[in-house]
């Protein structure tokens, strides 16, 4: 098995679960992201049962989920014995072994294709857990079936769960795990490209370049994740096309409801669902500057979405041709101007958490008027401001200086009620020569 990486929060979370059994545990996020994985790390010492769900027929899922118990637990005749519900089948289960894990993966194909599951599960965890030692996880990727049928109000499952644990994206740090060869540059090249996502990451090959991979990852007959974005779409909607559309008018600059309506000739506040929509699941993100009253914009959130659109989008009608080459000549020349975006982004996360652990309160963007500060932190009781610059390029030490005396009138202007203290930050790719505590490189973020 590949080796583990981080995830001491959450598997923390499921060591103090089991120590507090009967208990029923939810863990949930975008595919990918390492739910199974974690799962699997903490079943390693422990007697489980796994099953993972499968768009297929209930009565086919509760036949495959018998046999899987059946050969957990060495209870060969439930393999053969048929159950008419979820809660009879567990509840048989646990009558043999009540001290053990069950996991259903990926639960909410199951919940797609036949919603009486839930109210099956329901009655077990209602009635049946309580009187065992067993813990009960249910893992899932349909992030819309998680919120509203698993997790919603109007679920029956509504409140049974003493624990949801939300994986997320690893620390961009962990990179560093996977790619031990590659340079930090490239490592953060590669943060811009697929994100922190586990399952990715692994598909790097760190002993070859950043044009073959990019190659062999996304433009290549077969690559494992040129049609990502289209898998995505379709596992999370059952109409994919209008929301494929919303978001490669986003990638596009079209980014308010408005101008996206206007682009897909479609009514503003069907765009505004649908954008809602597409925010809760992680797809997009409104950009939301310090102290505004409104959102100024939309941007796209996923990593692999997010290049997708603005990296391969562009280049299909050459894949289409076969010219593969060409095809990845093209994103070679943009992988800079696109890093660059997405370097703000990473900075941002990595300064906001650690100023934000010693008291600032308050982070974003800082735009009034035509001035504009890429990163402002503020800590309103002592009244002090962190304000940073970012930018994906390379300078001398006399340059960043220079940016540094720049960004002090600047933060000035933009900020004249903290005038107690404001530290000054210049981020650059490089910066050639002497550096100081005011300058930082990509060096300096720990990737």
């Amino acid at each position: 098995m590949e080796e583990f990486v981080d995830r001491s929060v959450e598997l923390d979370v499921l060591e103090r679960a089991w120590r507090e059994r009967p208990v029923f545990v939810v863990v949930y996020g975008r595919r990918r992201v390492g739910k199974t994985r974690l799962v699997r790390e903490f079943l390693r010492s422990r007697r489980g049962v796994y099953f993972f769900s499968q768009l297929t027929s209930y009565e086919d899922n509760l036949q495959r989920l018998a046999q899987a118990i059946a050969e957990a637990l060495g209870a060969w005749e439930l393999g053969s014995a048929r159950f008419g519900s979820l809660d009879k089948l567990l509840s048989m289960a646990t009558r043999i072994c009540d001290d053990m894990v069950l996991v259903l993966d990926e639960f909410t194909y199951w919940v797609r294709v036949s919603p009486r599951v839930l109210s099956e599960l329901q009655y077990f965890v209602d009635e049946v857990l309580p009187k065992t030692k067993a813990m009960l996880i249910v893992i899932g990727s349909l992030y819309t079936v998680m919120i509203h049928d698993i997790l919603g109000g109007s679920s029956p499952l509504y409140g049974r769960s003493r624990y949801r644990i939300h994986v997320r994206e690893l620390d961009p740090s962990y990179i560093r795990e996977f790619l031990p060869r590659y340079t930090p540059e490239n490592r953060v090249r590669i943060y811009a490209i697929l994100g922190s996502i586990p399952y990715y990451l692994r598909l790097v090959d760190d002993r070859k370049s950043l044009k073959d991979n990019i190659y062999d990852l996304l433009i290549a007959p077969h690559a494992p994740l040129r049609n990502e974005k289209d898998f995505m779409l379709r596992e999370e909607f059952r109409d994919p096309h209008t929301y494929n559309a919303i978001l490669s008018a986003i990638a596009r600059g079209y980014n308010t409801p408005s101008k996206i309506a206007d682009l897909l000739g479609l009514d503003r506040g069907y765009v505004a669902k649908c954008l809602h929509v597409l925010e809760e699941i992680g797809y997009v993100e409104k950009e939301l500057p310090l102290f505004a009253r409104r959102a100024r914009r939309y941007k796209l959130r996923d990593p692999i979405l997010r290049t997708w659109y603005h990296l391969v989008e562009p280049v299909l009608p050459l894949i289409e041709l076969e010219l593969y080459d060409k095809a990845v000549e093209y994103i070679m020349e943009k992988i800079d101007a696109y890093t660059a975006s997405v370097y703000e982004e990473l900075v941002s996360r990595i300064i906001a958490r650690k100023y934000v652990a010693l008291g600032y309160r308050l982070f974003g963007k800082l735009v009034r008027g035509n001035e504009e500060i890429d990163l402002a932190l503020i800590n309103p009781e002592t009244r002090e401001a962190i304000v940073v610059e970012v930018k994906w390029s390379n300078l001398d030490y006399i340059e960043a200086r220079r940016e540094i005396n720049k960004l002090s009138r600047k933060a000035y202007r933009l900020l004249p009620d903290y005038t107690i203290k404001k530290t000054l930050l210049v981020i650059r790719r490089l910066v050639r020569g002497y550096k100081d505590e005011n300058i930082l490189t990509v060096e300096d973020l720990n990737m």
